[in-house]
């Protein structure tokens, strides 16, 4: 029986740049993914705000109130793709669609939870501080966007269950087919054609769930048709059962890594929030650099999600030279990215602001945090891939705890020491950023290549 996979993940580079390829080839379809993905609600700001901006200020409240759920929701999902390709490396070719199944499955619950809690909370929109008329707008579009979770779960967990098995390219034509038809989808419901009623913030709100339901629908179908995918429907009967032993499998490694994307997300939250303590200039500026450096995190993202998949495979193959040098590899292409983005960031930081507002003091603090933000990028890419390339190893609770503490220990208190007790301002806050990702990205980084030589002293031990 035929098992290729996308990817060729059994494959032996020749070469160090060899390895890089492979890497790269498996990781830009999800850079182009991800990217999607989290345009899906800049679309819907963009396109209410000519609107009214109180219709763009509602979608921005909603937006970061579910942020964290959603990061919740992407890291049980991101469990499956290492738990399915570390199969691969077993030869064990039955349990990637029930791995799929029992992630679905808790993904769905999880995420049909959330939906209850925010669809029967949605006052809480009106006891935030914020603006009545925008509360108001903003409570029906968080209840769309609440049961959009839904959807998003589940198709998230056929995303990385194909990612697992190499079929990245795959994810990304479906993301970015989601593109235009959400395009299309808020013209008609957000403006009011085609015989429909103008619905304003909410029909962004249906357009996105529409979206995400449709792509969903057009997934499922491919993985029960398409051939691609065939070889791994054998034995549905067996397939289509929840395991306990299977959703235990996914939580242990699916509830770390959401809190460790909370952690950081928070953090950068919090940040935004002592910046506004700074004044409304200085938070302008911040969240210019939120914006940048959120862009340049998607590509850390697709390298780490790539470098977990592949270590993944060789991790179930016991194959502990391979993993070694795909870590290896994996941390140099991330520091590359890195030092090209810093690179951009110090040539352009100058220009930049003028892309965001006119605000003259807006754009002097702004061009100090794109500097700041240039500093960070190697250590933003590294911290990012070595959490991706210990989870190909399943190893998360201990790196979840190094997050707490360079985020939450250090990152935060420092910012806060250097911003207002020393009065260095917007800097101080980027400077305790910055010492809070060097902490992360160092130490997990060690805590890679130090767990693979244990796992090699073990194995020959056996």
């Amino acid at each position: 029986m035929n098992r290729a996979n996308a990817i060729d993940l059994s494959s032996q580079p020749n070469s160090f740049v060899e390895e890089i390829k492979l890497t790269a080839n498996l990781g830009w379809p999800i850079v182009l993914s991800n990217l999607t993905q989290i345009s899906l609600p800049i679309i819907d700001g963009v396109m209410v705000g000519s609107i009214h901006s109180n219709q763009l200020a509602a979608a921005s409240l909603v937006i970061n109130l579910i942020s964290i759920p959603v990061l919740l929701c992407m890291g049980l999902t991101m469990a499956i793709s290492p738990l399915v390709s570390a199969s691969l490396g077993k030869s064990d070719y039955k349990s990637p669609l029930e791995i799929l199944v029992n992630g679905m499955f808790i993904g769905g619950i999880f995420s049909l939870l959330l939906a209850l809690i925010f669809h029967f909370g949605k006052e809480v929109v009106f006891h935030l501080g914020q603006d009545l008329e925008v509360a108001r707008i903003a409570q029906d579009y968080l209840v769309i966007i609440a049961w959009r979770l839904v959807p998003f779960a589940l198709f998230s967990s056929i995303s990385r269950f194909a990612q697992g098995l190499g079929h990245t390219r795959v994810v990304m034509t479906l993301n970015l087919i989601t593109i235009p038809l959400n395009i299309l989808l808020n013209y008609i419901l957000i403006f009011g054609h085609w015989g429909m009623p103008a619905l304003e913030l909410k029909g962004a709100g249906y357009g996105t769930l529409l979206t995400q339901l449709i792509a969903l629908i057009l997934f499922i179908v491919m993985i029960l048709r398409s051939d691609r995918f065939g070889d791994y429907r054998n034995d549905l009967s067996q397939t289509f059962r929840i395991k306990l032993s299977r959703i235990k499998e996914i939580i242990k490694i699916g509830v770390p890594v959401g809190i460790q994307l909370s952690l950081e997300s928070g953090a950068f939250a919090f940040s935004g929030l002592m910046a506004g303590w700074l004044g409304v200039q200085q938070q302008a500026a911040h969240q210019i650099g939120i914006y940048i450096s959120s862009l340049t995190y998607v590509v850390s993202i697709g390298i780490c999600t790539a470098g977990s998949i592949r270590v993944a495979f060789f991790f179930g193959k016991k194959d502990w030279d391979s993993v070694f040098a795909i870590g290896r590899s994996t941390v140099f292409l991330a520091l590359i990215f890195g030092l090209i983005f810093s690179v951009l960031l110090i040539a352009g930081y100058v220009n930049i602001p003028f892309l965001f507002t006119k605000d003259w003091d807006v754009i002097q603090f702004a061009k100090i945090v794109l500097l700041m933000t240039a500093l960070f990028q190697l250590s933003d890419a590294l911290q990012a891939t070595s959490a991706g390339i210990l989870r190909g190893i399943q190893d998360v609770k201990i790196p979840t705890y190094l997050s707490l503490i360079a985020y939450w220990v250090i990152g935060i208190p420092a910012g806060y020491l250097f911003a207002f007790t020393m009065g260095w301002g917007i800097s101080g806050l980027w400077t305790g950023l910055i010492l809070g990702l060097s902490f992360n990205a160092l130490l997990l980084t060690i805590r890679f290549f130090r767990k693979v030589g244990q796992l090699r002293i073990e194995s020959e031990l056996a």
